[in-house]
């Protein structure tokens, strides 16, 4: 779990190298700019919640060029479309690509693959995969989620709605702060960086 957790971090930092240079490579890159295009686009539909149009960007935007996160969002829309099956699909695929673990898209894979195991009422397995998102987290970012998360988890009873709701919240968090670290370099990343994510907390799986 601790090699989890570590990849994790250690992922951000790859990747946050690695944009910066990304520019200088992809400036004329017509594959990059469909993709940039089509998850800005899906983004957008995202924040007013039309998940159907916001699902057609992020295939889009996979189609243009094969990245995680693409994958991810578009797991993401499918499961709040209730559509479990094309959710799981893009789930197992994100699953398949080497980058994953170092991406910063490994909460949303991770914590939407519990939910939708949950939703199917495979509990041990959802479960197992929650613990795993647990543990990384905790020691990624901050969350007052993550107990009651994780207070869920050792009943072994979830509360569905409450449970996306905040792992969600925690998803987008942990992604907005990597984003302003990338582009600006401040934040809470830039205040501890180095120091094993920063940590959030002692919660074991």
């Amino acid at each position: 779990m601790q090699s989890v957790r570590k990849a994790v971090f250690a992922g951000c930092v790859v990747l946050i190298l690695g944009l910066l240079v990304l520019p200088v490579l992809t400036s004329c890159t017509t594959p990059f700019s469909a993709y940039s295009r089509y998850m800005f686009e899906g983004r957008k539909y995202w924040d007013v919640k039309e998940y159907e149009p916001a699902r057609k960007s992020f295939v889009s935007a996979y189609q243009a060029q094969k990245e995680v996160a693409a994958l991810a969002w578009a797991a993401t829309t499918s499961y709040w479309l209730n559509d479990l099956a094309s959710a799981e699909r893009y789930i197992q695929e994100a699953e398949t690509m080497p980058t994953l673990k170092t991406s910063v898209s490994w909460f949303r894979v991770t914590g939407y693959k519990a939910l939708i195991l949950l939703k199917q009422g495979k509990k041990a397995e959802g479960f197992d995969v929650l613990k795993q998102y647990i543990y990384a987290y905790s020691y990624t970012y901050p969350s007052t989620n993550l107990p009651l998360i994780d207070l869920m988890v050792r009943k072994g009873e979830a509360d569905i709605p409450r449970l996306q709701a905040m792992l969600e919240e925690d998803i987008y968090a942990y992604e907005e702060e990597m984003g302003l670290f990338i582009s600006s370099g401040v934040g809470y990343y830039n205040r501890n960086y180095g120091a094993a994510g920063g940590g959030g907390g002692s919660i074991s799986p």
